[in-house]
């Protein structure tokens, strides 16, 4: 792949994504202490336990919000990272990322309950009862970790036989990996294996034409993920393939999303919605030469972002509803009953706003301008985010 598209592939994102080299997600952070600025007036109980939320990756909850949102707690951390993932929230813990270590903070004191050395770089853990199961990767190795939740522990790892791709070591690279059914699916270089996740010995493999560049989904008996040019659906049970649909576009993104009985994933410039037990389209969305990736799903929207647009669209036909454009950058959202939460990138600095289902229109923003790329999160009634200085800031109602 020539630099110029690997460039394009990087401002979609902003934060590490699962199919880029591990040297370009390292980062450094390191959680030391954490200021309170208000009281919260709820406990942090609620969760997000994966990337995406959940294993349907669409990033819709059911949290209600009402701005406007104030800052009640921070949690400083001490290095730059402004290439940060976005943190997990579980079982009363915050996990974060960065400087070849995952940290585990109690979301009530602060206080830092534990840290683990990972080699190289990783995205978001999932964590699932009392298990946090984490990738990693540096240089031609790369590893899934599952760890106990209350102390850091190790209870397995499994080494994957290859990782990264002969395309200029764009898609192949261990994915953020998805828990259900007591199976962990994760994909490496041209495979995607599911784990036990009691014992991490390999249950299936499956094999794609191409490297893997999407995370997997999950809905039902049926599992999702990409490569270069094609959905696979395969089954959750015995890893054999159902149906397969093949756009014939390059195509890089996070993950498919899944809503009802439909799937949506994007070929470069076209959105495309399937229908999630057959793969028959159902319809499809040009982007005039706009590089897309599917970005989540609530109510009767999909969205769909480039590096700087977000566009909410008809489940049922495809058709714009509203489209927001920012200068330089929007998030993937993190999305409530009736609103969007993004990280935004304009005017030299950054914001975190709350945009409407219904309109697209702005509710709420506060400028921020050391924010981080990373997608924020919801738990609990309360906003989190990243900043390049790093802290995780959390806002909530008054």
């Amino acid at each position: 792949m020539r630099p110029t598209v690997l460039r394009r592939v990087l401002s979609l994102f902003g934060d590490p994504t699962p199919m880029l080299t591990a040297t370009w997600l390292v980062v450094a952070l390191l959680f030391t202490a954490c200021g309170r600025v208000n009281t919260p007036t709820q406990p942090f109980t609620a969760e997000w336990p994966m990337e995406g939320y959940g294993p349907m990756r669409n990033r819709g909850t059911a949290e209600v919000l009402t701005p406007p949102l104030f800052v009640q707690r921070e949690y400083p951390l001490t290095d730059e990272a402004t290439n940060a993932s976005p943190v997990t929230i579980a079982g009363g813990l915050l996990f974060a990322e960065g400087d070849g270590r995952l940290h585990a903070v109690d979301l009530s004191s602060g206080e830092e309950r534990w840290q683990i050395n990972l080699p190289g770089s990783f995205l978001s853990p999932a964590v699932i009862d009392d298990t946090v199961y984490v990738r990693a990767e540096a240089g031609e190795e790369g590893y899934i970790f599952a760890l106990t939740a209350a102390n850091g522990s190790k209870r397995w790892q499994y080494k994957f036989p290859q990782v990264g791709s002969s395309y200029d070591n764009i898609g192949g690279h261990v994915t953020s990996p998805v828990v259900a059914d007591g199976l962990v699916l994760v994909g490496a270089a041209q495979t995607l294996l599911a784990l036990d996740a009691n014992s991490g010995q390999e249950v299936w493999s499956f094999a794609a034409e191409f490297p893997i560049v999407s995370s997997a989904a999950i809905a039902n008996d049926l599992v999702y993920f990409a490569d270069f040019t094609r959905l696979y659906a395969v089954d959750l049970t015995t890893g054999q393939e159902r149906w397969r649909f093949d756009h014939g576009k390059l195509a890089l993104y996070f993950a498919p999303i899944l809503v009802g009985d439909q799937v949506a994933l994007t070929g470069y410039d076209t959105i495309y919605m399937l229908e999630r037990t057959s793969g028959a389209l159902l319809w499809s969305t040009p982007f005039a030469e706009l590089q897309v990736i599917p970005a989540g799903a609530s109510g009767d929207h999909l969205y769909v972002k480039s590096t700087n647009q977000l566009w909410a669209l008809d489940l049922a036909d495809g058709q714009v509803v509203w489209n927001y454009t920012t200068t330089n950058f929007v998030s993937l959202p993190a999305i409530t009953d009736d609103q969007l939460y993004v990280i935004t990138r304009s005017g030299g600095g950054g914001q975190v706003r709350a945009l409407a289902q219904s309109s697209g229109a702005e509710v709420w923003r506060q400028d921020q301008v050391d924010l981080a790329n990373a997608a924020p999160v919801i738990a609990g009634g309360r906003v989190y985010v990243r900043t390049t200085d790093g802290t995780v800031v959390v806002f909530g109602s008054s």
